[in-house]
């Protein structure tokens, strides 16, 4: 569905609903206005399934390693905003209002779920482009594709760059030898949420252990211990 045709069919939504609720308190009279809670308004059942856009992320893994999990440790987000059903591109609201560095005077309606713990990128305008939230911001004011987030990452975290594109930093499935097959490696968003990119405590697993008659047997009259390794 194109996006004019969405605008088209919210519009029309939200004059029937106008019109319903009109109608039903005229017919009441002018004196004798019904209540908003006898109004009932029921839902149209016909409303299109908008899905969110699929984030725009490399192949991971390779067809072949049917043995390995391959599953990213962090799903990417794109920068679509999913609200109601409805799929929203990132300047239809942002070209309603100049991109600022402070908001202290006014609190947020929307992305009030994102914690921004990302050392000195304190603001938004660190990494989004300010004339164009679809796209990341660059030193010198260009634009960033979202397919090339790692440019962004790389503005700040050189070294850690450096080591990834060698494989010795992050993920990489495939071959090590380009020359005998192909090989995909994972991108910082993958593994980091780009607003607080350090990684959460987790809980260790419990240690193994192993029967009387391997590592670490138990003693006379002790139990079974533990193997650490």
């Amino acid at each position: 569905m194109n996006w004019h045709r969405a605008q088209a069919i919210r519009l029309t939504l939200t004059l029937t609903i106008f019109v319903t609720v009109g109608g039903l308190c005229r017919l009441r009279g002018a004196g004798d206005i019904a209540p908003a809670s006898a109004v009932a308004v029921v839902a149209p059942t016909d409303l299109p399934v908008v899905a969110r856009p699929p984030a725009q992320q490399p192949p991971v893994g390779l067809a072949s390693d049917t043995h390995l999990d391959k599953a990213p440790p962090r799903a990417t987000k794109g920068l679509d905003l999913v609200k109601a059903g409805w799929t929203y591109n990132c300047m239809e609201c942002h070209k309603l209002f100049p991109a600022r560095w402070h908001y202290d005077d006014r609190p947020f309606n929307e992305h009030k779920d994102i914690k921004l713990q990302h050392g000195e990128n304190r603001f938004c305008l660190n990494c989004h482009h300010p004339t164009n939230r679809n796209a990341f911001v660059d030193y010198d004011g260009a634009e960033i594709a979202q397919a090339d987030v790692v440019k962004l990452c790389a503005k700040c975290h050189g070294t850690i760059f450096r080591d990834w594109e060698a494989g010795v930093h992050g993920r990489q499935n495939g071959f090590w030898n380009v020359k005998m097959g192909d090989k995909t490696r994972l991108r910082c968003i993958q593994c980091h949420d780009p607003h607080s990119p350090k990684f959460q405590a987790m809980k260790p697993l419990a240690p193994l252990k192993y029967p009387a008659r391997a590592a670490n047997p138990p003693l006379p009259n002790k139990p079974e211990r533990a193997a650490h390794h």
